[in-house]
């Protein structure tokens, strides 16, 4: 939570300079101009989930393989920072930063998932992200974000500490953890926006990511590979005034990491989401533009396999929600 007042300190001073040059998916920047954002967010959500304590055991009674409700539930708050500037008319470069606050609440309602439950906090600065576009034509462009873990391996300053955090709970003490993921990352996106014949404007984009490295502490960071689409519509509504509205499913592949609920290496399923967005465009004072959103998503967490006490156990979950709102200020000059 250290950098959410200089953010907010950030996005004030930027009034002092000037709208912003990356509206939508597919804009870049031309040669020699400047862009800026600063955001903060908060989501919340509920993840309701079923405990098996032996997994070994191959039954159709639940009572014998100790089949209780478990769920998972919190909230986190963010804020980040983006620059860009235009190299040439073709070709966009820049970085984001940021920070945040993460505490998951975890119920398991078995004693053998005791050591399982409880809450955690993770806080601190975020993994730093090198951007860049490449310009196809007008309102295309293919996109690259690369990851790096500068919040991670050793570093452990107060900023940049990126230890796992340890559930509190009847068994054992809790401990806060760090932001910093601890692995190279490459995303990949074509990028479009266009109008129709009727002038509609609609957008869209296709992504994946992959994972180049994933260990922190000799403990192996989440790592998962990610496609997805992203399809939405601009909608003006006066001068100076419109807003996005956009629906996003991303899917993950079934993967192994570290677990910190668990404190072990899990073996997690496919994963995905369906999230349904709202945004608003104010431009004011020629070069600013502030960007308030909420997203509602549909979130399918991974089935967890994991072995604790030389027992197999899971917690398998069923769909669960999350809510996301907050605001950008962007400037170009």
């Amino acid at each position: 939570m250290r950098l959410v007042f200089p953010a907010i300190a950030l996005a004030m001073v930027g009034l002092q300079v000037h709208a912003a040059g990356q509206n939508f998916p597919g804009d870049t920047l031309a040669q020699g101009e400047q862009f800026v954002s600063t955001s903060f967010s908060m989501s919340d959500w509920h993840y309701a989930a079923d405990f098996v304590s032996d997994a070994t055991i191959d039954t159709i009674d639940d009572t014998e393989r100790g089949y209780e409700n478990a769920s998972n539930k919190g909230y986190d708050f963010q804020t980040k920072i983006t620059y860009l500037i235009g190299i040439t008319s073709d070709i966009t470069a820049g970085i984001r930063t940021g920070y945040a606050y993460q505490k998951d609440e975890a119920s398991i309602d078995a004693s053998a998932g005791a050591e399982l439950e409880g809450d955690w906090v993770s806080e601190g600065g975020t993994d730093l992200t090198l951007i860049g576009k490449y310009r196809l034509d007008e309102s295309t462009s293919a996109d690259v974000e690369l990851q790096l873990p500068v919040c991670s391996a050793n570093d452990l300053s107060d900023v940049c500490s990126s230890k796992f955090a340890i559930p509190e709970n009847s068994q054992q003490e809790g401990r806060s953890g760090g932001q910093g993921d601890g692995y190279y990352q490459l995303r990949g996106a074509l990028s479009s926006h266009w109008l129709t014949e009727t002038d509609s404007h609609w957008m869209g984009s296709l992504f994946a990511s992959a994972t180049l490295s994933d260990d922190v502490f000799g403990q192996k960071a989440s790592a998962p590979f990610s496609y997805g689409a992203m399809f939405g519509g601009v909608f003006p509504l006066k001068q100076n005034h419109q807003w996005i509205g956009a629906i996003t499913l991303n899917r993950m592949l079934s993967y192994s990491a570290y677990s910190v609920q668990a404190q072990t290496e899990v073996d997690y399923s496919d994963q995905s989401s369906l999230a349904l967005s709202a945004e608003y465009l104010w431009d004011f004072m020629s070069q600013f533009q502030l960007r308030p959103f909420a997203s509602l998503a549909l979130v399918q967490q991974p089935t967890l396999e994991f072995t604790t006490n030389n027992r197999a156990r899971v917690i398998e979950y069923t769909t669960g929600t999350k809510f996301t709102m907050g605001a950008e200020l962007r400037a170009s000059f």
